[in-house]
C-alpha cells in the first residue's frame, strides 16, 4: 500500500510544526482571523507564540500534549488544540484549559482588570456534537435575551469529518484551512495555495515535513499511539456493552418472571424483556458516561435519548 504524498495535518505534531512556529507565524494569523473571533472586532495583525519549548517534551514523552498557546497583539490570549481522536471529557477539559489560561494571567495582588480576554480553539477530527455545523462558537450568555456577559470566553469547535455534509455558511478563508485540514492532496487546495500566500506556506511546510524521513518517522510514531489508544478505547467500549448486554438480559428475565406469576407468562417475558433491553441500554450508557464519553456519542451507540440519558447523571 503507497503511502500518502503528504503527512496528516490533523496529527498534533505536524500540526504544531506548521502553526505554532514563531518564524512563519503569518499562518496561524491567517487561520485565527479566518475564525471571526468575535472579541477582536477586527483583523489579527500581530500575536507572539508562547510555548515553543512544549515540542522537546514531547520527544520525551510521546503522549504528551502539543498544544499552541499565542499573545495576540492585544494582549488576549489564544489556545489551539487538535484531537484527531475522540476525547474522554472534552468538554470539561475545554473548560479547564480555559479556566487555567485566564487565571494563570494574574500573580498574587494583581488587579483583576489586568486580565485579558482568553479564547480556546479545538480543531478536532472527530464529531463532538450531534449537530451540523462545522463551526461552533460559544461564550456566556443571558438565557432570554441573549446579551453576551463579557469578551472574557470564547471557545471554538471545528468539526474537521463535517467538511462534506455541512450546509453552514463560512468564509472562504475557512473552507480552505478546512479543506488543507481534511484533504490536504486535493487539486482544489493546490490552486487555492497559489491564491492565498499564507496557505501555500502552510503546503511548502507540509511537503517539507513529508519528505522528511525524521519527521515523517515521529509523525508515524505519533499516530500510532494515537491508534492503539483507540483499540483501547473500543476493546473497553466492547467489554461495557457484553456487560450491559448481560445485566439487562438477567434483570429482563427476572422481571418478566415476576410479571408472569401477576399478569399471566407470555405478557411478562414480551414486557420483561422489553424493559430488559431498556435496562441494557441505560447500563451501558451508564458505564460509558462513567468512562468520560460525550453524551452525543452515547446516544448514538445506544440509541436513548439525549433525556434518558441526562437522567442518568
Amino acid at each position: 500500500m503507497m503511502k500518502p504524498k503528504y503527512l496528516n495535518p490533523l496529527i498534533d505534531y505536524i500540526f504544531k510544526k506548521i502553526f505554532g512556529d514563531e518564524k512563519h507565524k503569518e499562518i496561524l494569523i491567517s487561520f485565527l482571523n479566518s475564525l471571526e473571533i468575535e472579541s477582536q472586532g477586527r483583523k489579527i495583525v500581530d500575536l507572539q507564540i508562547l510555548n515553543n519549548a512544549n515540542e522537546k517534551r514531547f520527544k520525551r514523552d510521546k503522549f504528551s500534549i502539543l498544544d499552541i498557546k499565542a499573545k495576540l497583539d492585544n494582549g488576549d490570549l489564544v489556545n489551539i488544540e487538535v484531537q484527531i481522536l475522540p476525547y474522554d471529557n472534552m468538554l470539561q477539559r475545554t473548560m479547564y484549559y480555559w479556566a487555567k489560561l485566564y487565571s494563570d494571567q494574574l500573580n498574587q495582588g494583581e488587579d483583576y482588570g489586568a486580565l485579558n480576554n482568553t479564547v480556546v480553539v479545538n480543531v478536532l477530527g472527530y464529531n463532538q456534537f450531534p449537530h451540523r455545523k462545522i463551526h461552533s462558537v460559544y461564550q456566556i450568555r443571558d438565557k432570554e435575551s441573549g446579551e453576551k456577559l463579557g469578551d472574557f470566553l470564547e471557545i471554538h469547535f471545528l468539526e474537521t469529518r463535517k467538511i462534506e455534509e455541512s450546509q453552514q455558511e463560512i468564509n472562504e478563508d475557512l473552507k480552505g484551512w478546512l479543506l488543507f485540514l481534511s484533504d490536504p492532496e486535493s487539486q482544489r487546495l493546490m490552486r487555492l495555495g497559489k491564491e492565498k500566500e499564507e496557505m501555500g506556506k502552510a503546503i511548502n511546510l507540509l511537503e517539507e515535513l513529508s519528505r522528511s524521513r525524521e519527521e515523517r518517522a515521529i509523525a508515524e510514531e505519533r499516530e500510532k499511539a494515537l491508534r492503539d489508544e483507540l483499540s483501547f478505547r473500543k476493546a473497553a467500549l466492547e467489554k461495557g456493552l457484553r456487560e450491559g448486554r448481560a445485566e439487562g438480559r438477567e434483570e429482563g428475565r427476572e422481571e418478566g418472571r415476576v410479571l408472569g406469576k401477576e399478569e399471566g407468562r407470555a405478557e411478562g417475558i414480551v414486557e420483561g424483556l422489553e424493559k430488559g433491553m431498556l435496562q441494557e441500554k441505560l447500563n451501558t450508557a451508564k458505564k460509558l458516561l462513567q468512562k468520560g464519553m460525550a453524551l452525543s456519542e452515547v446516544a448514538e451507540i445506544t440509541g436513548l435519548s439525549s433525556e434518558e440519558i441526562e437522567g442518568l447523571r
